[in-house]
């Protein structure tokens, strides 16, 4: 009887038990690397989210202080020639009795700013 040459069925399992771990190995790294992929995804898409909305929020508050700035602060004061004005109106009014003389004075510090 002939013997057959060739590999022998240990050799033969060994091959196939090596190839079929180094292909589940190698399964279940590829699947580990898509999980770490899809979580720095997710992270980054939260980070990005974050970022938007820190970014909204500065322009909002910009906006804020610029519509404030443009607003003006209150009267602008009078040059003296117009105080002086106002002044002389209010002592007619006090001359005629329209008005008295605390209303008088008190108006005339406002106008003065005192």
């Amino acid at each position: 009887m002939r013997r057959r040459r060739g590999p022998s069925l240990l050799m033969t399992t060994a091959v196939v038990g090596t190839t079929a771990y180094v292909a589940s190995s190698s399964a279940s790294k590829k699947a580990a690397s898509q999980q770490a992929a899809a979580q720095q995804d997710a992270a980054t898409q939260q980070q990005m989210a974050e970022l938007e909305a820190n970014q909204a929020a500065l322009a909002q508050q910009q906006a804020a202080q610029q519509a404030a700035a443009q607003q003006p602060a209150g009267p602008a004061p009078n040059s003296f020639d117009e105080q002086l004005v106002q002044i002389q109106k209010l002592s007619a009014m006090k001359d005629q009795g329209l008005i008295t003389e605390e209303e008088f004075n008190a108006k005339k510090a406002q106008i003065l700013g005192i």
